[in-house]
């Protein structure tokens, strides 16, 4: 009876085991099966945008790069221009069809204009867009378009500081302004002059049908290729600056057929004159006189002049902002018909008629699932002993902060960290005397002011809520925070707290490296990235892997100070 007894409680811990076994094997099986699904769901969305982006397989879409002749700007720095272009199928030499030139905003890349160039090229339209200098795929960097010494609206007080300062702070500032305004630029079109070259000379496009858009940044180096090609036919500066006529040889330089495209809530404050609102635009002379070219105040939508001799103008007034110009229907539709009547499109789309933000959806789809991949991608990665500590209980340390304490740290984190954005981040933006060299990215470069601020902060604040607030009271200790070496027991085993690190690091590592393997394979197969309108996710070259690497000590800090970083949880 005994052995009968002891057998049996040996087969119900051999079936508690097979059952352990049983279930474990589901969970691997279930993560695997969530993971091939979130994958198939990043592809299929992919290729099905890349299908629109290819006008439904009406249009050629290539990238590359070209060297211009003269190959090296400002400083002797190589020039090797990116491009991404939309070529209709049916056109040819014996059949060229009309081309527009098309040029992103600051801190974007060529396929933040892909939204006007599938609408232009599934109409007929020949497209090339490009990576200006110091963005994308292109060099050199920004330094390529030169810095002045004024800027426009303080030209009697000349400018010092950091060359990315004065960069910056002279982007209104083009190299067709007279000489003593515009001395020390370069290449204010940031490459753009390069690509009208390249793309009047390509056999398939009528260069006599030649437009230019540019969006913010985009748009000063839209107004620097019109006014060295006189031949252009149309200009769409979406969230441009409008210049005075005293600033250029307004006899001898001339913009035909201008489009504007207003954001009603118009962020930069370049782009509504320096003035407080955009309302009110239309009566000041410097819009209705000097831009729209009339004697009076003018009305928003309503087109002035006549396109046969390039007078023609409009100002298009878009109830969004300044970034999501570049992806609105309102600004689509005026720019479909004012390209159409000064290119001569030939088309049977309406220019209602919208496609991109279909694509655009697609794409969101598809970044949304490649990142959900990681969950049951890690849950694979836990399987390995080596990970395995990762997944880990929920830790029982006490509260950090009463109720009436908790709110008001939000309210002061909240508070520090809105008022301090706008000075530490232009402070870093600009004049932080950091090495130019090493630090290059200007918006990076602001964001780690602000972060390396907030961590002092943050630092000060544990420092005393650990020795004198809610931190003594409730008995808090050092290993609660994961500032103190320890072990952490985990089933049989046992790992250090620096070992739980390391596989944390190497786990993130491995997370992200395989999100950036199906960014690569979509670039490589589909020629699209991961993004919603703006770039999220893109291949590195091997200069922007490096400033990568720069940056991410100060943002791994930053996360690893936040509250409750310290703890893993499953």
């Amino acid at each position: 009876m005994q052995g009968i007894i002891r057998k049996s409680h040996w087969l119900r811990l051999c079936e508690k085991q097979y059952s352990k076994e049983q279930d474990m094997k589901k969970n691997v099986f279930g993560a695997f099966v969530a993971f091939v699904v979130f994958i198939a769901i990043a592809f299929v969305g992919t290729g099905l945008a890349a299908y629109i982006q290819a006008g439904f397989g009406s249009v050629e879409v290539t990238t590359g790069f070209f060297t211009p002749e003269a190959s090296e700007a400002a400083g002797g720095v190589p020039v090797r221009i990116a491009y991404k272009l939309y070529r209709p199928r049916w056109a040819s030499a014996d059949r060229p069809v009309p081309a527009v030139l098309a040029m992103h905003g600051y801190q974007n890349d060529k396929d933040t204009s892909g939204a006007f160039a599938i609408e232009l090229a599934r109409r007929g339209v020949a497209v090339l867009s490009i990576d200006l200098y110091g963005h994308g795929d292109t060099r050199p960097g920004m330094r390529g378009r030169g810095w002045g010494r004024y800027r426009i609206n303080a030209l009697g007080n000349e400018l010092s500081g950091p060359r990315r300062f004065l960069l910056m702070m002279t982007f209104s500032v083009l190299d067709f302004f007279h000489q003593e305004i515009s001395y020390g630029l370069a290449d204010t079109s940031m490459g753009g002059r390069s690509a009208w070259h390249y793309l009047s000379s390509l056999p398939f496009v009528d260069s006599s049908r030649m437009g230019v858009t540019g969006h913010s940044m985009g748009a000063w180096a839209a107004w620097s290729v019109a006014a060295a090609f006189p031949e252009h036919r149309a200009i769409v500066l979406q969230c441009g600056e409008v210049f005075s006529r005293d600033m250029f040889d307004y006899q001898e330089i001339r913009f035909n057929n201008v489009l504007m495209l207003q954001a009603l809530y118009e962020e930069f404050e370049h782009m509504r004159d320096y003035r407080l609102v955009v309302p009110g635009l239309e009566r000041t002379p410097l819009r209705y006189r000097d831009f729209m070219g009339q004697d009076a105040p003018v009305e928003w939508n309503r087109t002035y002049g006549f396109f046969a001799d390039g007078s023609a103008r409009r100002m298009e007034l878009l109830h969004t902002n300044h970034r999501l110009v570049t992806f609105s229907r309102d600004a689509m539709t005026a720019t479909m018909d004012w390209f159409g009547r000064a290119l001569e499109m030939e088309t049977d789309i309406a220019d209602t008629d919208h496609v991109f933000m279909i694509k655009e959806t697609l794409k969101l789809i598809a970044m949304l699932a490649a990142l959900a991949s990681m969950l049951p991608f890690f849950l694979l990665l836990a399987r390995f002993r080596f990970f395995a500590p990762l997944v880990r209980p929920l830790s029982a340390s006490p509260k950090m902060l009463s109720p009436k304490s908790r709110r008001l740290a939000i309210i002061i984190a909240i508070l520090i960290s809105g008022l301090t954005f706008p000075f530490l981040t232009q402070l870093g933006h600009g004049l932080l005397p950091l090495p130019e060299d090493i630090f290059r990215m200007t918006i990076g470069n602001g964001f780690i002011t602000w972060l390396s601020f907030l961590m002092i902060v943050s630092l000060v604040m544990l420092i005393r809520w650990y020795r004198k607030g809610d931190g003594k009271k409730t008995g808090w200790a050092l290993s609660d925070l994961g500032l103190e070496p320890g072990v952490e027991t985990q089933g049989a085993g046992s790992v250090t707290r620096g070992g739980l690190i390391v596989r944390a690091i190497a786990a993130a590592f491995i997370l992200t490296g395989m999100v950036y393997v199906l960014v690569c394979i979509s670039v490589a197969v589909f020629n699209l990235d991961f993004r919603f309108i703006w770039p999220f996710f893109r291949p590195f070259s091997p200069l922007r892997f490096g400033q990568f690497l720069v940056y991410l000590p100060f943002f791994a800090a930053f996360s690893r100070s936040m509250p409750g970083s310290s703890s893993t949880v499953s």
